[in-house]
């Protein structure tokens, strides 16, 4: 498979080869001539080499590219397979493979990943000394076993996660489709090119797909459809589509059942874009491979590029009848889309399995990830193995001045000395448990625990969907904690992809349509069955209110105010007259007045000026088919309002509209011409004749095209520049007053969000009780967006007619504040065009559709000069329908110091529209929009630097397109320029980017920030690679299929569920597991510091304090709760806290949890009380108490016991700030356990002469003496009063600057000071929190 990469890789990873190899001797040159011969030589060799025996195993054989591309028959059946020029072998089969291992390369690829990992390394150092008889003091196989048992252990975990991903292939592998096959192979169609053990058993099933095949099909006597699965799918074969059926390989378009070969593509799983794209066969193959006999007259042949990842354009050519016809992306079906509108479609296959372009795109057998808590903690590991090496020198010195000071004067030691070499081994094998092997087993159960504990908080359970949240790994759970970018997907992500029609302006008056009960009573259900979980709630506050239109008014500028939902909310019955019923009414009523006649010709431009197919249901409602969203939001807004179309044809529009006295009236309309849409005109005409003969120009697109496309063309462009300047004076006015506000009080810290929660929590409001404060001044809209009030009884003569300039303005206002809200905007305009002006342009149309040279360009040229002084319509406004909760969760994350990151393959405005909706882009944000095709990037990004460096900007966003980033990428100088200024923005929006892009905007950001981690999110096949690329990956398990979420790290059903994923349960899991990390290396410090101090006294021989029995069980037995149950359980702040204060997220980020001070505090408090719990017991028990057991057992059990006491009182009871019942569980069973296993030593014990004598000590000796127990009770206390007096320090000096950045840190700190809160009665709940903020929002906004 290393070759289906595509040879532009192997080309890049040869040029950096390349590069190295040149730098390398540019370094040689400066030395003299035959060391430079030397070393050139060698540097051949070693590339040779490398090449020809390294490289094929890692990435494949490298291929050249053909010479002319691929060539394919157009044959119905291939009596051999092809062959692929670049290979010389048959081309390569169309199964596709996600997993990282092969059955053939697990354990060799896995085996090297574990031993490469520091602290197996170390193990593996320590261990194989170890199994040397006589090196080691403490057995020969006490390290190696458990350090095989281990990465056994882990190697099969990776191995099962690997063997689920190689179980979703084949779900996608035996994927079926129907292939045009010869009768005879049959049998073997369903198994064909498979393993020969995988056919058995599958010949019948495979008939039987065939059987119903042919009972819907056309017969043939050689040839029929077969069902085939896709894994056996070959270059140069026939498929058959059916309407919504996927496409399993890269086909190019033979026959469309659409009218003259169209067919309608989805392409949202490769691109993101929600727009269909109309595909068309060729003239000659439509005609011609419709039928089976057709296709086996075929005599012809392709010729395509080879295999790359460029998802935009598509080279290649037919060879059919003599002539040679091109192939572009307009003929070219790709894998991952689907045939929407379509009853059929027969593609030729062309690219397979890992050749075709959504798999080129993909990240190929992705390294496994590491947590990022793994690279401190080998920082620790590696601090501890120098601690290790000097204390094993040090000892061995100590033994070498006894050696000569007692040794040497003792006869009865004489020609028995030690080597320095084996004192030396021996120690460092004694104190290697001081990074103890139990940490990485441990750390496994704790994951899997919290693992359970995710997968089982049922706030992240959606009702809707019936999904609940999944982990496919547990590996990195802590990385959840420490997101510093979230990378976000569009569709399907942020959006449900679900047009909602919400307002119209017609005539400078603007109209709510739909008040969307259903949504709200759906929304309010799912917010009552989630009460407990206020983050999930969302609680809209759009309002719009009313006021009169009363004559001689000057201003109708309408006030917007801030969404805080993904869909406005209408407040009651004061907004009920102003929607767009009350407007059919009004022209009912008044059918022949100005107003009136402008309203309707705006609805039937609606309802006239699309592409869209009615298509009647069974039922007999009437619902259309639609090549994007918004044509069919606005399809069904004019069929709402009694405008329905009945039939279409190419050639009419047959339309049915009722009148005020409830009369239905059918009008068919010729469709004369249909200029299509396209991403350069950003427009789409249609030319219909009326039914009273005259020619009607309608014309709908962004308002940038079609304003001077106006009638009154200059005073257009000046009004809406002027509309434009007024918003933008009134954006910095509000940027200055935030700046202002802002400066008065600091945003996106805890302190500042305490004094908001302690307001709450001194006087609990009730929810009747009226606010103290009003949200805006009396007169304004106090939640929304004014419209005029018209009055049913008052005549509509009584309104005031606008002129043209007014109309402009108030139309152009509407089009900023729609934009504002985050809608998506349309204007449209018409045209009565002479019969003699259309007959002339219509001569000029037809030469360019059927010109063979430019057709596109001269089509776009002729369109322009009839799409010439046009008359305005009015405007329309779609809200792409955002998930429940996408806003208050950005403004969480934002607040949470995360900056979010939109990438998507949708156009610019549409990408803008959804940043605007979703509060990526606030209201005050300066957008710089980056575009390489408008020339000098260089110097847009450096005005863009200026002006962040002048102006106080308090919010800002660039947008950058995939072609502009392509550009980025190809030069280091823009690429150092542009990273240098992106990441001082506080969001990026990248549009039109293919899924490679995304990928490699995933990996560029560690490169220049290091010490920041990635979150990507996505729901579609396009987000696969990204979501492999970043350091945490999220899935959506949406509309877009089940391959994101099935690939990711971990799987949500909404977007709002990452408010609990990461502020909630990923802080939980990193502090549990930073705090499990240093209380496992503590409590080695405390127990083998003793075990360092008692060296002194036994003349450095490596005698041990501790018995072996209770050493070996140490870690197992008795101090495993005090850390694993800590790290599964322990909440050090409430949910609702970390929700209502998202800014304590920035614990993790600035890994406050484990970093070298508090590594330090820790590690020097381990080692005094390790002092302590030795001396005490040594000068009171071991020296004074002559009349004793002074044996070394009583003297060893006594340390163990002290410090297996102080552990689990520290661990539990003092450290642990959730005291639950797990807790108290494993305090008493640790506890008694341990009395229990003194009692079963003193009586299991064998009785043999030893240095240890444990029989009988706990019953008879030591267990009876009141000074042993003294001094543990004494011992003890002292450590807890020390204990105490340490933490009243830190919290006498919280305040102090010294002390937050030597002794107790400010995160933990404002912990401590949040944990306070909380015993005092807790935060109020985010309802009251986004209040407050809205308020001051509003507040800042207002008063500018």
């Amino acid at each position: 498979m290393g070759g289906a990469n595509g040879s532009h890789v192997e080309e890049k990873t040869a040029a950096a080869h390349s590069d190295s190899s040149s730098g390398e001797a540019g370094e040689v040159n400066k030395q003299s001539p035959t060391v430079r011969s030397l070393a050139r030589r060698a540097n051949i060799r070693l590339g040779t080499t490398y090449e020809s025996y390294v490289a094929p195993v890692f990435r494949g054989k490298v291929l050249a590219p053909s010479k002319d591309g691929r060539h394919i028959p157009i044959q119905a059946c291939h009596d051999h397979s092809l062959i692929d020029e670049r290979r010389g072998h048959n081309y390569i089969s169309n199964s596709i493979r996600s997993a990282r291992y092969t059955p053939w390369d697990f354990f060799p690829r896995q085996l090297w990943f574990q031993l490469t990992r520091l602290s197996n390394f170390y193990f593996l150092c320590v261990g194989v000394p170890q199994t040397i008889p006589g090196l080691s003091t403490t057995g020969n196989y006490t390290t190696i076993l458990p350090l095989t048992f281990f990465v056994l252990l882990t190697m099969f975990k990776e191995g099962w996660d690997d063997w689920r991903r190689h179980k979703m292939d084949k779900v996608e592998n035996r994927a079926t489709a129907t292939v045009l096959k010869r009768r005879g192979s049959q049998s073997q169609a369903g198994v064909m090119g498979g393993k020969p053990w995988s056919r058995i058993g599958r010949t019948r099933a495979t008939d039987k797909q065939a059987e119903m095949v042919k009972g819907n099909e056309e017969q043939d006597a050689d040839f029929s459809w077969t069902h085939v699965q896709w894994h056996n799918i070959r270059v140069g074969d026939f498929v058959m589509l059916k309407r919504d059926d996927p496409v399993p390989a890269d086909l190019v378009l033979l026959h469309a059942s659409g009218e003259e070969g169209v067919a309608y593509i989805e392409t949202m799983a490769l691109d993101g874009e929600t727009n269909l794209k109309a595909k068309q066969a060729l003239s000659a193959t439509q005609k011609q491979c419709g039928t089976i006999a057709g296709i086996r007259e075929c005599n012809g042949s392709v010729a395509v590029e080879d295999p790359n990842r460029t998802l935009y354009s598509f080279d290649g050519r037919m060879m059919m009848d003599d002539h040679t016809r091109p192939l572009t992306l307009s003929e070219i079906l790709l894998r991952g889309s689907t045939l929407r509108n379509t009853t059929k479609a027969i593609g030729l296959v062309v690219n397979t399995g890992e050749e075709t372009k959504i798999r080129m795109n993909a990240n190929h057998h992705p390294k496994a990830k590491k947590p990022r808590l793994e690279r401190y903690a080998n920082q620790v590991i590696l601090t501890l193995i120098a601690y290790v090496v000097i204390l094993a020198v040090g000892c061995s010195g100590g033994y070498l001045l006894w050696h000569n000071q007692v040794e040497q004067q003792s006869w009865y030691m004489e020609d028995a000395p030690v080597g320095f070499q084996e004192i030396i081994i021996g120690y460092l094998i004694m104190f290697n448990n001081l990074i103890p092997l139990s940490l990485y087993v441990s750390l496994e159960i704790v994951k899997l625990c919290q693992q359970w504990l995710i997968t089982n908080d049922v706030t992240m359970y959606d009702e809707v969907s019936n999904e609940p949240m999944r982990c496919n790994t547990n590996t990195i759970l802590e990385n959840l904690g420490q997101v510093g970018f979230i990378l976000s997907d569009k569709t399907g992500t942020l959006t449900e992809n679900v047009m909602k029609f919400r307002k119209l302006s017609v005539a400078g008056t603007v109209w709510r349509h739909g008040i969307d009960d259903q949504d709200t009573a759906t929304s309010a259900s799912r917010r009552a069955s989630h009460q407990p979980r206020r983050s999930g709630a969302v609680k809209p506050s759009i309002e719009v209110t009313e006021f009169a239109f009363e004559k001689g008014q000057e201003s109708l500028r309408p006030q917007v105010a801030r969404r805080s939902s993904s869909r406005p909310r209408v407040s009651a019955a004061s907004t009920r007259e102003q929607s767009t019923t009350d407007l059919i009414a009004q022209i009912n009523a008044h059918p022949n007045t100005a107003f009136s006649c402008k309203a309707r010709n705006y609805l039937l431009g609606l309802a006239l000026c699309h592409t869209c197919l009615p298509e009647l249901k069974d039922d007999g409602a009437v619902d259309f088919q639609a090549s994007s969203p918004d044509e069919l939001a606005l399809v069904r807004v004019a069929h709402e309002l009694g405008f329905t179309i009945l039939a279409r044809s190419t050639h009419s529009i047959t339309l049915l509209t009722t009148d005020r006295n409830g009369e239905q009236d059918k009008s068919t309309y010729e469709i004369l011409d249909v200029i299509e849409f396209s991403s350069k005109r950003k427009r789409m005409s249609i030319v219909l004749r009326c039914p009273d003969g005259k020619v009607w120009l309608l014309c709908k697109g962004a308002d940038s095209v079609l304003i001077p496309r106006l009638k009154q063309a200059e005073l257009a462009v000046r009004t809406s520049r002027d509309v434009r300047r007024s918003t933008e004076v009134h954006r910095r006015l509000n940027r200055r007053s935030i700046q202002l506000d802002r400066r008065t009080r600091v945003e996106g810290r805890a302190s500042m969000a305490i004094e908001r929660i302690r307001r709450s929590m001194d006087v609990p409001r009730s929810r009747s009780q009226p606010r103290a404060r009003s949200l805006a001044p009396p007169g304004r809209s106090t939640d929304g967006l004014r419209v005029p009030t018209f009055d049913r009884r008052q005549s509509q003569e009584q309104s005031p007619t606008l002129d043209d300039a007014q109309t402009f303005a108030r139309c152009f206002q509407h089009l900023d504040d729609f934009a504002t809200e985050g809608l998506r905007t349309l204007l449209f305009t018409q045209k009565v065009i002479p019969a003699a002006e259309y007959t002339a342009w219509k001569k000029l149309y037809q030469d360019a559709t059927t010109s063979l040279v430019d057709r596109q360009q001269r089509i776009e040229d002729v369109a322009e000069m009839l799409e010439q002084d046009m008359d305005l319509l009015g405007a329309s406004a779609i809200e792409d329908k955002l998930q429940e909760g996408v806003p208050e969760t950005i403004d969480k994350l934002r607040r949470a110091n995360i900056k979010i990151w939109m990438l998507t393959g949708d156009k610019r405005e549409t990408a803008i529209n959804i940043a605007h909706s979703a509060r990526i882009c606030k209201p005050e944000s300066h957008v710089f929009i980056f575009d390489a095709s408008k020339g000098d990037l260089p110097t847009q990004l450096q005005n863009a630097a200026e002006t962040i460096a002048t102006d106080s900007i308090t919010h800002s966003v660039a947008v950058i397109d995939g072609y502009t980033l392509s550009v980025v990428d190809a030069s280091p100088d823009l690429q150092k320029q542009f990273y240098s200024l992106i990441f001082a923005l506080s969001s990026v929006i990248c549009c039109r980017a293919s899924p490679a892009q995304k990928a490699s905007i995933a990996l560029s950001i560690p490169q220049h920030l290091p010490n920041t981690l990635t979150l990507a999110i996505g729901d579609g096949a396009n987000d696969v690679a990204m979501l492999q690329s970043a350091h945490v990956g999220v899935g959506i398990s949406g509309k877009e299929g089940l391959q994101a979420a099935r690939v990711a790290d971990y799987s949500i059903a909404q977007f709002r569920f990452l408010q609990q994923l990461l502020l909630v349960h990923g802080r939980w899991n990193y502090v549990r597991t930073a705090r499990f990390v240093l209380a496992t290396f503590w409590k080695e410090m405390l127990f083998y510091t003793p075990q360092a101090m008692y060296q002194r006294s036994n003349g450095y021989t490596g005698t041990s304090l501790y018995e072996s029995w209770s050493l070996t069980a140490l870690n197992t037995l008795f101090t495993s709760l005090c850390v694993i149950m800590p790290g599964i359980v322990e909440r050090d702040l409430s949910a609702k806290t970390l929700l209502a204060v998202p800014e304590l997220y920035a614990y993790g980020q600035q890994n406050s949890g484990l970093n070298l001070r508090r590594y330090l505090v820790w590690m020097i408090g381990g080692l005094a009380q390790g002092v302590i719990i030795f001396i005490i017991p040594w000068l009171i028990y071991a020296k004074g108490n002559e009349m004793g057991d002074n044996g070394l057992f009583a003297l060893g059990d006594l340390c163990f016991t002290i410090a297996i006491v102080w552990t689990n009182v520290k661990l539990l009871l003092l450290e642990t700030h959730t005291k639950s019942l797990p807790i108290a569980v494993s305090f008493t069973v640790t506890f008694t356990g341990w009395w229990a296993w003194n009692c079963f030593l003193s009586a299991a014990y064998p009785a043999k002469l030893s240095p240890y004598d444990v029989k009988g000590g706990f019953f008879h000796t030591f267990g009876k003496d009141l000074v042993w127990w003294l001094v543990l009770i004494g011992t003890i206390s002292i450590l807890v009063v020390m204990e105490f007096t340490l933490k009243t320090i830190k919290s006498a000096f919280r305040g102090n600057k010294w002390w937050q950045k030597w002794g107790g840190g400010m995160w933990e700190g404002n912990v401590a000071l949040w944990q306070e809160i909380e015993r005092k009665g807790g935060v109020q709940g985010d309802e009251d929190d986004n209040e407050d903020q809205a308020y001051e929002e509003r507040f800042a906004a207002e008063n500018k």
